[in-house]
């Protein structure tokens, strides 16, 4: 009976114009995120002027970055956060500012924003000289220190400020922390942020090695299909709560309910059924996608000799973006059987919300906590990835779990509903007699 139930509610699937809007925005994504500009790392060849940067590890180098971004910030007044993962521009009050210049002081022995000002000239004029040097020109002749940022592309050496004398790490965490906390969280000065700052140029020996891990312990394909669950996963944490949600409520506005409610079919099949029907057709067009990369990724190797794993986008889909279909179907299932509303809708958009924009601070991977929707913006950092690997895996069993125990309270409100209780927007006549 299940397997009878599960065909039909596949076909109902195929005829629902929300699910063909989910695959069309599946593919639009896809295409415009990742399909047109996936590009197969090629094997560095020596001699190169630039191979890329990298985050760097070194304390001294953290302190040393870190110290120049809150110069540079301090000096001018504003300070760049991003609490929620959208930008935020913040303006410290007088004791707020004047606690930031002490912390500055402590950590780096810049004393007021007199200082920290000819800090910043020092900075511009070494810069400006050197990129005239390079271009033979002047065009940076008329700007000043106000005019510019550390970060600035321009300028090819960020500011770097030495630590204080005597500066251990850890008291300098615990100043940065302060700061971060002055500044209201999502500032460059907290824990998760702060060897973001320190990039490094990489060697050639930096970048074959990254290459090698990319070819030998990835086979190729490991590293893109984590970057195809990164980008895919994005459109996965909210979408199939739409579906679940339409189906939920497309009985009601039939006016099918009575005689779905009078049926003998178990209530656990019921729901089963349509449980499953909705996590294979929403996995389908994720496997179908997957083929593209995979074939950039063959016919890459097929050129270089390489080996490649031709299975690890079908396995990543299933371990990786699976669970995270499972929940936003179960739960959009759950609350539209128990309030008859699509009200997870909202509590789906907001969950989504949370994990996208608080996992921006986590993009290059490795830290992926319990976050709905893990990030690995990259094709590399095998290691990142093989170290966060046990976390990882705890989540997606405890998301997966988690779907299945709200799959089974979704068939129990669904039982009682049939025996006519727990009815909330009205009583439907119910056959007390029938199976559930």
């Amino acid at each position: 009976m299940l397997g009878q139930l599960f065909a039909k509610e596949c076909k109902q699937t195929a005829k629902s114009l929300i699910y063909w809007l989910i695959v069309l925005i599946l593919i639009f994504g896809f295409t415009t995120q990742l399909g047109n500009n996936m590009e197969i790392a090629k094997e560095p060849k020596p001699g190169r002027a630039s191979y890329g940067y990298q985050a760097s590890h070194d304390p001294e180098i953290i302190m040393s970055h870190t110290l120049g971004k809150l110069t540079e910030e301090y000096f001018r007044g504003n300070y760049t956060t991003y609490p929620i993962g959208f930008y935020k521009n913040v303006t410290l009050d007088k004791e707020d500012d004047h606690r930031i210049g002490e912390i500055l002081k402590e950590a780096a022995g810049i004393t007021g924003k007199e200082e920290a000002g000819r800090v910043m000239e020092d900075w511009y004029t070494a810069q400006t000289e050197l990129k005239e040097a390079e271009s033979g020109g002047t065009e940076a002749e008329d700007m000043g220190p106000n005019d510019v940022n550390a970060g600035d592309m321009m300028y090819r050496e960020p500011l770097k400020i030495e630590p204080a004398a005597g500066l251990t790490y850890e008291r300098f965490a615990e100043l940065m922390d302060e700061a971060d906390k002055i500044l209201g969280g999502g500032s460059e000065y907290g824990k998760d942020d702060r060897e973001m700052n320190a990039e490094v140029p990489k060697t050639y020996e930096d970048a074959k090695k990254e290459y090698n891990t990319l070819i030998e312990k990835d086979g190729l394909t490991g590293g893109y299909a984590r970057l195809f669950c990164d980008y895919m996963g994005i459109f996965l944490g909210i979408l199939p709560v739409f579906l679940a949600v339409t189906r939920g409520m497309r009985d009601r506005r039939a006016v099918m309910q009575e005689l779905i409610y009078t049926r003998r079919c178990p209530s656990l099949t019921v729901v089963a059924s349509r449980y499953l029907a909705m996590i294979v057709m929403l996995v389908l067009p994720v496997l179908a996608l997957s083929v593209f990369p995979l074939a950039k990724c063959m016919n890459y190797a097929r050129t270089a000799g390489i080996t490649v794993d031709m299975l690890a986008f079908v396995k990543y889909t299933f371990g990786w973006l699976m669970p995270m279909i499972m929940i936003a179907a179960a739960l959009g299932m759950f609350l539209t059987e128990l309030t008859d509303t699509a009200a997870a809708v909202l509590v789906q958009g907001a969950w989504w919300f949370v994990a996208i924009f608080g996992g921006v601070q986590t993009l290059r991977g490795g830290m992926y906590g319990w976050n709905l929707v893990p990030r690995h913006n990259t094709e590399f950092n095998w290691q990142g990835y093989h170290d966060g690997f046990a976390q990882l895996a705890l989540n997606r069993t405890l998301y997966a779990a988690a779907a299945l125990l709200l799959t089974l309270l979704t068939a129990y409100i669904y039982s009682q509903k049939r025996k006519g209780r727990l009815q909330i927007r009205g009583k439907i006549l119910a056959n007390r007699k029938s199976k559930s």
